[in-house]
């Protein structure tokens, strides 16, 4: 019986197993890992991982933390910025004579209501003109200048205002002066911007207009 059954089956001459056992196949993998080297492994912001970076004992690769791409572009980014820095703003001008046709002029609202009441009260005469039309805004423009006006008499202001023209004051500045309550000349420097680099020759001459002004602005 024992001889038939060996019979196709014979054991290995040597002792030993012919089949690798786990433990001999771990230290293989192991073996052949450590001879490809280790892997280099990048984190999501992409820094290098210095601890895998060792491999059959050369030395460690320098960690570099942050986009180098992106690094670069901040760095041109930031020299552009300086090397481009924002000129500071003129001082904002009136232009509204600019804007104006030439053969405009520029009224205050006590000047404007004058003459609006003038061409109202003589509308009937008017009217029998064709060649005149009034536009549709004359009444709001009558009604404007009348709640506006600060004065009763638009002679006696232009007069007031005169001297400030050989300051380099403009009419349509002139008009703005006119058109506010203003009570300080720090008040016309905030109105009119275009002031801001003539303070120090337009403050005297201010003072005065300001103070000629209020006794012929009418009571609120």
């Amino acid at each position: 019986m024992a001889e038939k059954g060996g019979k196709g089956f014979s054991l290995p001459k040597s002792g030993k197993s012919a089949l690798k056992s786990p433990a001999s196949k771990g230290k293989d993998d192991s073996s052949a890992k450590s001879k490809r080297g280790r892997k280099v492994q990048f984190d999501s912001e992409g820094s290098l991982d210095t601890n895998s970076t060792k491999s059959n004992g050369k030395a460690d690769i320098p960690s570099f933390k942050g986009d180098l791409g992106k690094a670069g572009k901040g760095e041109k980014a930031g020299s552009a910025g300086k090397s481009q820095k924002a000129k500071a703003p003129d001082p904002l001008e009136l232009r509204v004579e600019q804007e104006l046709p030439a053969n405009t002029t520029c009224l205050m609202d006590c000047e404007a209501a004058d003459i609006l009441q003038g061409i109202q009260e003589n509308m009937v005469v008017l009217s029998d003109d064709p060649a005149i039309k009034l536009p549709v805004s004359f009444d709001r423009g009558l009604a404007y200048a009348q709640r506006n006006r600060l004065y009763d008499n638009p002679q006696a202001v232009k007069q007031i205002l005169e001297p400030l023209k050989r300051h380099g004051v403009s009419d349509g500045e002139l008009c703005m002066i006119a058109n506010f309550p203003l009570e300080s000349v720090d008040e016309v420097f905030a109105l009119v911007p275009s002031f801001k680099n003539k303070k120090s020759k337009l403050r005297v001459p201010l003072e005065n207009v300001l103070a000629e002004l209020a006794k012929f602005r009418k009571a609120a």
